[in-house]
């Protein structure tokens, strides 16, 4: 193939548009809401979802800031309720009084991955958290949580969230592998198929 050729090739998508390249819809959280709903997403941020749906029509997407799945930390001054967060943890604004899905995914050695979506409706001024156990174990849970003012008025803490319903079996899934090879401990893939995984 001469040089001309492979130039027209591959600058034929750039005149194609972009049906041809990967799309990715991101979350933005609602600009000029009065009263917002607040949520905090904790652990493997980098492949968390959040999506609200009104009339029928969705508005949301990956939480991370860009094509590449690196971790997304957000902190907008929601209560901590006594927990040590440091890193890989996302909070934002969204709307209240619509449906709401979060979708959160762990993703581990030899394929391995484990994924729980949940739906709710958020109220205006209250605070939300969903934190995803890793599924090294087997399975990942999903714990979803109320923030809410201690009775005393000094301090804040966590209630599990029973206003939450599952696509699936519940908060727990089960780990699956991508690859159904990896499932016997003894395959050893080549190289150049899954590079970071070790051949042995």
């Amino acid at each position: 193939m001469s040089i001309r050729t492979a130039l027209c090739l591959l600058t034929l998508p750039l005149f194609a548009g972009c049906q041809y390249f990967p799309h990715t819809d991101y979350f933005t959280a609602p600009a000029n809401e009065p009263n917002p709903a607040w949520i905090r997403i904790v652990n493997f941020t980098q492949h968390a979802d959040l999506y609200q749906y009104e009339n029928g029509i969705r508005s949301g997407g990956v939480i991370r800031s860009g094509p590449l799945p690196f971790i997304h930390t957000q902190d907008q001054g929601m209560p901590k309720a006594g927990q040590n967060l440091t890193s890989d943890y996302y909070e934002t604004r969204i709307r209240p009084g619509i449906e709401t899905h979060v979708g959160m995914f762990w993703k581990g050695a030899r394929t391995q991955s484990c994924y729980v979506t949940t739906k709710f409706t958020p109220q205006a001024g209250r605070f939300y958290q969903f934190r995803l156990t890793s599924g090294s174990s087997g399975t990942c849970t999903l714990y979803p949580s109320l923030i809410e003012r201690n009775k005393d008025g000094d301090g804040w803490h966590l209630t599990p969230n029973s206003q939450v319903t599952y696509k699936g079996d519940g908060p727990t899934a089960k780990t699956h592998y991508n690859n159904s090879r990896f499932e016997d401990p003894d395959y050893h893939p080549p190289a150049d198929l899954y590079p970071g995984i070790d051949p042995l």
